[in-house]
């Protein structure tokens, strides 16, 4: 083999050579790297977002404001203002000044701060306290809170029996400490209504009901 020939032999495995040092390698498929966020921690204190709706073109306000509620009587409380007021509801059950226990399906008690001496629609009142009630509670008169009773206006042709018998109890007026006047009413379900008056004076037992007269009374139609 002459030398030209030599030499073109060399050239090609050199070229050979270089080819197989530059061919890159095959590729290796390999998974992408995790990445770990730590579980974000609930939030509790935040409220929950609400969407609200879009409001056509031209409107002013999408969502109706409920009316505000009416708050009660602010009634006053002390201890002898309890008393007295538990000493009146007792004489009210008890004696059935009203006239109507052997009709009523419900015996609701309610405070006010009204002096009873007229007409009146008895709708702003409070409920007394829990433990008085269950105090005055009776298997004859089942005392309930007013707040729990359901009262319906009167109606041609509705019966007599069975409706809600409403006692309230008023203004206080401490003549003497050791004498008092407490304004009363009774309403059976808006068929009748009337206003008392209760003297009460302080004994050794506690408060008792010295005397009583009725202020008014009405009758709501037929019933």
């Amino acid at each position: 083999m002459n030398a030209r020939a030599r030499n073109r032999s060399l050239l090609g495995v050199s070229s050979i050579v270089a080819i197989a040092t530059v061919a890159p390698l095959p590729l290796v498929a390999q998974a992408p790297p995790k990445v770990l966020t730590p579980p974000r921690a609930a939030d509790t204190a935040r409220a929950p977002q609400t969407t609200r709706p879009a409001s056509p073109a031209g409107s002013t306000s999408a969502v109706a404001t409920p009316p505000p509620t009416r708050p009660g009587p602010v009634i006053p409380q002390s201890a002898v203002l309890d008393s007295i007021r538990e000493v009146v509801f007792q004489s009210l059950l008890s004696r059935d000044r009203a006239g109507f226990s052997t009709l009523a399906s419900a015996f609701c008690l309610g405070l006010s701060t009204d002096t009873f001496k007229k007409a009146s629609s008895l709708g702003d009142r409070a409920d007394p306290p829990e433990p008085m009630v269950r105090r005055l509670y009776t298997t004859r008169a089942p005392a309930r809170r007013a707040s729990t009773c359901t009262f319906a206006p009167n109606a041609t042709g509705r019966p007599v029996p069975g409706r809600a018998l409403l006692y309230t109890v008023g203004a206080i007026d401490m003549v003497s400490p050791e004498h008092a006047e407490a304004a009363a009413a009774y309403s059976y379900d808006g068929y009748s209504t009337g206003g008392y008056t209760f003297s009460v004076e302080r004994a050794d037992s506690g408060w008792v009901v010295k005397q009583w007269r009725m202020e008014w009374t009405a009758r709501s139609g037929a019933p």
